[in-house]
């Protein structure tokens, strides 16, 4: 529904329960984490694996976002460099928000070998995986930001800013392409009015309903 351009499909992921028979899901390559958890975002630099299995142009995203716009452009900006979004909370410092990048399957291979082999030591030199990996690319490679526009926060651009929150509704940003939900509230809550809190369920902060985000979350059926 949101691009012209010809793709495959993929879903790496450890559940393939209920994934539309469309899309393609393969295992998550093995990564060796350490002491970190499993679940961790670190867990994302497998995505530089040579186990991945994918050649030519790889276009990641994260699962908590909402495809709002066209994106054949996410796919032919600056061709064949490695895009990312430029972390909101942290600009101008050189760090990525890996919620959205591109690059070339077996390009960065070195990164992914450099990780499984100090990972330790990474953990006490990074913040995160997105640091860790935007640092490591800029040495050898050109890292390339998103126009801004294009990939926006639905808590730092959709939602007003503070009393303003509770009088006027949260709106999908001009010229956004993707959404980003990081931590909560995720699509459906947000769709719903629904900011809880990740411990136990408790209630978290105020939230208008957003139902248009639903206009964008929708399966198109495919003949």
């Amino acid at each position: 529904r949101n691009t012209t351009i010809d793709y495959d499909f993929v879903c790496f992921t450890d559940d393939t329960t209920g994934i539309h028979k469309h899309i393609e899901t393969r295992p998550i390559p093995e990564i060796a984490l350490g002491s970190a958890p499993i679940f961790s975002g670190w867990r994302k630099i497998a995505s530089l694996s040579p186990e991945l299995g994918i050649e030519g142009t790889v276009l990641f995203f994260d699962i908590d976002l909402v495809i709002t716009d066209n994106i054949d452009d996410l796919f032919t900006h600056k061709p064949s460099e490695f895009c990312i979004i430029e972390n909101w909370t942290q600009l101008g410092q050189g760090i990525g928000n890996s919620s959205v990048y591109r690059y070339e399957a077996g390009k960065h291979v070195d990164i992914f070998e450099d990780f499984c082999e100090r990972h330790e030591q990474i953990y006490n030199d990074y913040i995160n995986e997105q640091a860790y990996l935007t640092k490591m690319v800029a040495k050898n490679h050109a890292v390339e930001w998103w126009p801004e526009q294009w990939c926006r926060s639905f808590k730092r651009h959709s939602i007003p800013g503070r009393l303003m929150k509770f009088f006027i509704k949260p709106q999908l940003p001009q010229g956004c392409k993707v959404l980003v939900f990081h931590g909560p509230p995720k699509p459906m809550d947000a769709a719903h009015g629904k900011w809880q809190k990740g411990d136990g369920g408790k209630r978290g902060k105020f939230i208008h309903p957003s139902p248009w985000i639903l206009d964008h979350w929708h399966d198109k059926k495919v003949s």
